[in-house]
């Protein structure tokens, strides 16, 4: 299979500020070597606009221009942290003192069609895989929510889809190929040192880059996808059996109604139909008045100016997607829980009135509308498997009785926020995956039975302001708190995504979460390889550092 190569920018929220081109041996009086790789003072953002740095970013071509960039670091102490797409929500990948970034390395360097395998540069973004895949009739065997990761901070992150069999993509790394500070280039495989490879995907990109990836994949096919909707004690009732019949299935809680939001995909032999399946605008309109009569009612109450301030106009509303119609009511009072509770019930009646079915390639129906800038907590836990889910934990008061842990958690989240009176807006997303052999993924365990529940909560930044943004940032932490005091009570206790996670300030708060941290993960054996392979640490920046301290 010969090389493709997919030219492109670093991501599309990369801002090139004043500062201009700097070769590696200007920035670093000492150096000796010297390097084709090119610094840019740059100001990235994440997708959401919640973490933005700006600072010295290099972007090798090659694989000899990243390890004598990486040596030349090393040898002067200077920060090379990797940073892939600039998508994760905490901005796990931030540095200002100097970032490492393989867009320009990205391309596909082979395909083992009979061990359906393929190798790429870590630089590649999921999309771009996905379209050359598919002349050779492969595909990924799951994807997260969205496909515009690079490779390299998919693996390193622990992104993940939904399906009780199948693991996090991380575990579908057979081998890969990392630029460490210390050990120079490591090629490390499930067959050579399986042991080593769980420990450094999953890395946080603490260990070294990771050049280059070797995935495991499946034969390209198509999913039927069924959305409906059910009620909490229908949930209740059907879960079990709903988790083992589907090879993909999530939910969506609605809070302050009884409606959750069912999507199931399924492996069928049937035609792509997706256009075909598109409602015509009259259906969609009855599906969205709801929204759009909320928004007219809204709307009337401000005035022109008012208006014109959030960039809203009565013209403008039946234009609107469901996505925006959210966001836009959105805009007039985030934090006021009646409001927002008008909002879930809009969305709950326009989920009742969208049940369907479609098919469509794996890769196009395992994406799905995230909505606008937003402030996301998602965390995992066992929850058994699936011949044996893990029953409830008892909960007083609890006004659902559950009979699986993984569905008792959120419906504890849901009493909590609902006795509070908290402006929760929809969804609270939950989905499943399998346990992963990798020892820092929130999905680890050595029983590969074992399934994992994820839950996501989130709050929406519909407007630029930033007295309204810090407004909805502190009563999003409270949602957390929320989130982590319903987790305390399970047996195994809640660990976050490592690209949601936030570390806290305050110094007391800050030990306790690494005493929490340390009881899911071997932290000893994480600061070990760190001191082996980046015994400077170069690679290291604030959030990571927080959380996994060094005492060298």
């Amino acid at each position: 299979c010969k090389i493709q190569r997919h030219p492109r920018r670093f991501g599309t929220l990369a801002a090139v500020t004043s500062g201009g081109l700097l070769f590696c041996k200007g920035i670093l009086a000492n150096a000796k070597l010297e390097t084709k790789a090119v610094g840019k003072e740059t100001k990235i953002a994440n997708w959401s606009n919640t973490h933005s740095v700006t600072g010295m970013l290099y972007q090798p071509e090659t694989l000899e221009e990243l390890e004598t960039l990486m040596q030349m670091c090393h040898e002067n102490n200077v920060k090379l942290r990797p940073v892939g797409a600039g998508i994760s929500p905490n901005g796990i990948g931030f540095s200002s003192k100097g970032m490492v970034n393989l867009s320009k390395m990205n391309n596909l360097i082979s395909i083992d069609a009979g061990k359906m395998q393929v190798t790429v540069q870590a630089g590649m973004r999921v999309s771009e895989l996905v379209d050359a895949l598919q002349s050779h009739g492969l595909t990924l065997p799951n994807y997260a929510s969205i496909k515009e990761q690079e490779i390299g901070g998919f693996v390193q992150a622990g992104a993940h889809g939904t399906g009780a069999l199948i693991p996090p993509l991380d575990d579908t790394v057979v081998s890969m190929k990392i630029v460490t500070p210390a050990r120079g280039t490591l090629n490390v495989s499930r067959e050579s040192h399986p042991h080593l490879l769980d420990a450094l995907k999953v890395g946080l990109g603490a260990f070294g880059v990771v050049a280059e990836v070797t995935i495991q994949c499946v034969k390209r096919h198509n999913l039927e996808e069924h959305t409906f909707t059910a009620t909490r004690k229908q949930i209740v009732e059907n879960h079990e059996k709903w988790l083992r019949d589907n090879k993909h299935i999530r939910y969506m809680w609605i809070p302050y109604t009884d409606t959750v939001v069912v999507v199931t995909n399924n492996p069928t032999p049937k035609p792509r139909n997706l256009d075909d399946s598109e409602e015509d605008e009259d259906a969609d309109g009855e599906r969205l008045r709801p929204f759009r009569n909320l928004l007219v009612s809204s709307l009337k109450k401000i005035s022109v100016e008012q208006r014109e301030k959030l960039g809203m106009d009565f013209d403008l509303i039946d234009s609107l997607n469901f996505a925006e119609c959210r966001d836009w009511l959105l805009k007039f009072a985030a934090l006021d829980t009646n409001h927002v509770k008008g909002i879930n019930k809009a969305e709950a009646s326009f989920w009742r009135n969208s049940e369907g079915k479609a098919v469509g390639d794996s890769s196009e129906m395992l994406q799905f509308e995230c909505g606008g800038e937003q402030l996301v907590y998602e965390v995992a836990f066992p929850t058994g498997t699936l011949d044996n889910l893990q029953p409830a934990v008892e909960r007083k008061g609890r006004t659902v009785e559950a009979r699986t842990q993984d569905v008792a958690f959120v419906l504890d989240i849901l009493d909590e926020v609902e006795r509070r009176g908290f402006p929760a807006p929809a969804p609270i997303e939950q989905r499943w995956t399998r346990a992963s052999k990798s020892r820092m993924s929130p999905a680890a365990s050595p029983n590969l039975k074992d399934v994992f529940s994820w839950v996501g909560v989130v709050m929406y930044l519909p407007v630029k302001d930033s007295k309204t943004r810090n407004a909805i940032t502190s009563s999003f932490k409270e949602y957390a708190k929320v989130v982590r005091e319903v987790g305390s009570a399970l047996p195994s206790d809640i660990y976050p995504h490592w690209g949601k996670i936030e570390m806290p300030k305050a110094q007391k708060e800050l030990e306790n979460d690494r005493k929490w941290l340390a009881k899911r993960y071997p932290v000893d054996l994480f600061t070990a390889l760190r001191k082996d392979l980046d015994p400077k640490n170069i690679l290291g920046n604030e959030l990571v550092d927080a959380a996994f301290p060094r005492d060298d």
